[in-house]
């Protein structure tokens, strides 16, 4: 029985991720490897894929056999052909088969569209990961420089006595590049595929001899370069800040400023010596204060930008704040403290 003339055998039946969450799936790609840096990208890493390209894509199966996929370079052709696995009991080489040639001369690679690297090699920060070592909290830098851009072109032949053979080849590679792209994921980066040119190099001069077709496919893989030696983890800046202010002037008040990261607090401690009531803080954290405490005073006059103010109160970084003691001794020194919590 026939299917119907609008029968699909394709149905997707999970959803396909689009916009921002496809992007981060393809962020996902690049840094599932075990690590939180990506993986690097090198010339046998982009070789290793594009056979398995050939391989898994194409699965080019001539009369119930796979064809099978040899990569070669132009100086080993001649070895290969003398020790050739693939032979009949006559030591004549069987065909169809399939080869891989890498051009030997990479070139600058086109995949940035004309742009040039930054000179000097800079690198840029990729990950921030947070850390831990049991009393501070803190993170590590990953840093990666920006990939090398590179073209490699291949040179994928068929090798096949019949013309219907070299059809199918030509069927599966023209419909893998029917968006004129190919994407494969080399070690999880997408990297573009472009079909360059097609080109035959059958000879047929002798009707008498072993006829056979050969039929070349010009691969252009626009890839990049990223060699995990250059990859670099910095420890960053752990998350403690104390600020402070000493002075051996007498008649200057010294003050201390504490602050606690972890618990987002902050506290300001001033002592006033004999002969001094006042003190003038600039402000450098945004924080608001609800609570103080202090000793030999009568009472605390506290201004903001000279607004006087009351607990509770709110201050931004590039304020003053004008702190002002009635002692009960004006022959002893006294303390305040003021305490907050950080916005």
């Amino acid at each position: 029985m026939g299917l119907p003339k609008n029968y699909r055998k394709d149905l997707k039946i999970t959803p396909h991720k689009q916009g921002f969450e496809q992007r981060q799936s393809i962020l996902d790609d690049i840094a599932n490897k075990g690590t939180y840096l990506p993986k690097g990208i090198l010339h046998e890493d982009m070789d290793g894929e594009l056979i398995n390209y050939v391989k898994n894509d194409i699965d080019l199966s001539l009369a119930g056999e796979k064809v099978p996929v040899i990569f070669l370079t132009t100086q080993r052709w001649a070895e290969f052909s003398k020790t050739w696995q693939y032979s009949d009991i006559d030591k004549n080489i069987t065909l169809p088969f399939i080869t891989i040639v890498r051009k030997p001369d990479p070139q600058q690679g086109t995949n940035y569209a004309g742009s040039f690297n930054i000179p000097g090699r800079p690198t840029f920060t990729y990950m921030k990961i947070p850390t831990w070592d049991g009393n501070r909290k803190g993170y590590d830098i990953y840093k990666i420089p920006q990939p090398i851009s590179v073209d490699i072109m291949y040179e994928v032949r068929l090798f096949c006595n019949r013309m219907r053979d070299l059809n199918v080849m030509n069927r599966k590679m023209l419909t893998s590049f029917s968006a004129l792209e190919k994407y494969i994921r080399v070690n999880g980066h997408p990297i573009p595929l472009l079909l360059d040119g097609i080109s035959d190099e059958s000879q047929i001069t002798n009707l008498d001899e072993r006829k056979y077709y050969v039929q070349t496919f010009t691969i252009k893989m626009m890839g990049y370069l990223l060699d995990e030696e250059d990859f670099v983890v910095t420890p960053a800046i752990s998350r403690g800040i104390q600020f402070y202010e000493i002075s051996e002037e007498l008649y200057r008040a010294q003050y201390q400023i504490n602050v606690d990261d972890q618990d987002k607090t902050i506290c300001i401690n001033v002592l006033f010596n004999s002969g001094v009531s006042s003190v003038t803080i600039p402000i450098e954290i945004d924080a608001t204060y609800n609570d103080s405490n202090f000793t030999n005073a009568s009472s605390v006059i506290l201004k903001v930008n000279g607004v006087d103010k009351t607990l509770p109160f709110t201050v931004s970084n590039g304020d003053e704040l004008y702190i002002k003691v009635n002692k009960v001794d004006g022959n002893l020194s006294s303390d305040v403290k003021i305490t907050g919590t950080i916005l």
